[in-house]
């Protein structure tokens, strides 16, 4: 089921909750859908069709789906008594019934009744199902809560480990906030699929946006994906409002990237930035990119262009 249909039903199921069986707003309903169903078959008896009962099966299974079951059953009650009143000869009059009039009543009453039955079953799951969304929407609010919690615990418990050693404190706890925060992108989503250009800006939020180009097809990432490349991503911006462009006032970073089935071909590119070298031995910075990307069926090759930073990196979406 899509977006677009779920929030449909959502909005059906609250609608038919609001509605409580024996309330005036479902004897509103009954009487509404009577006068409709009353007057539709004033048309059909001038246009000379005598069948008594077409316009009052709709009413029924209407009032039985919105307004409950009793509203259904009074429904074909006052049906009954409209059509033996209004279009059994002689009109307006409860006069006495053949044998045929009172079987056609009948099955009316038993037909109807069968519509009454199976929309009680339907608006019982209907509001069943409603209360175990609501449920499940509260048990994922909750390990959302402690999983942010737990991120916020496991940086307090590397910043007062390294209290001697802020800098590594720092990095170390940046990278949990990259997982935390990718991770509160995957949650917001109903599908647990995100957008890549929101994982780009979220890392580059303490930047204006003047300093990232970012182009490329519509493309979203797995929730796996998600939580690796956002740390990926932290990892680049770090470095280059450290060593690189963004540590420059005008300095950028332009991303851009293309999509071939689940894999997707990203180049990270730096410009106006400071003369930049190879460095002696690969950091721990970007040992985490290498092997986040091979976890997720791709690579990366670094260039070290005398304009910045340039990072051609390949992974699998899904």
């Amino acid at each position: 089921m899509g977006v677009t249909d779920q929030s449909n039903t959502d909005r059906r199921t609250r609608f038919v909750e609001r509605i409580r069986p024996y309330s005036w707003t479902a004897l509103l309903i009954v009487i509404v859908c009577l006068a409709v169903a009353w007057l539709l078959r004033i048309v059909i008896f001038e246009l000379g069709l005598n069948a008594l009962f077409p316009t009052f099966y709709p009413a029924v299974l209407l009032t039985a789906l919105v307004a409950g079951t009793p509203a259904g059953i009074a429904t074909i009650v006052g049906a009954i008594l409209i059509a033996w009143w209004a279009f059994i000869p002689p009109l307006y009059e409860f006069a006495p019934l053949t044998g045929d009039q009172i079987a056609n009543l009948v099955l009316f009453a038993a037909s109807s009744g069968c519509l009454v039955f199976m929309s009680y079953l339907y608006r019982d799951a209907l509001i069943v199902l409603r209360r175990r969304d609501r449920e499940r929407e509260l048990l994922i609010q909750e390990m959302q809560h402690r999983g942010r919690n737990t991120y916020a615990v496991v940086e307090s418990i590397v910043r007062t480990t390294l209290v001697n050693d802020r800098a590594s404190a720092d990095a170390i706890a940046g990278r949990v906030r990259a997982v935390s925060s990718a991770n509160d992108l995957v949650n917001q989503s109903d599908e647990k699929m995100v957008p890549l250009p929101a994982l780009l800006s979220l890392e580059f939020a303490p930047n204006p946006e003047t300093r990232l180009r970012a182009s490329g097809p519509a493309v979203e990432v797995s929730s796996d994906a998600a939580r690796k490349l956002g740390l990926v991503f932290h990892e680049l911006v770090t470095n280059a409002m450290k060593h690189g462009a963004l540590a420059n006032p005008d300095g950028r970073v332009v991303v851009d990237w293309q999509a071939e089935g689940r894999m997707v071909h990203l180049t990270w590119r730096e410009q106006n930035g400071p003369p930049v070298s190879p460095p002696q031995r690969q950091g721990f910075g970007t040992m985490i990119v290498t092997e986040s990307l091979k976890s997720l069926s791709g690579g990366t090759a670094f260039a070290f262009d005398p304009d910045g930073l340039r990072c051609e990196m390949s992974f699998n979406c899904q």
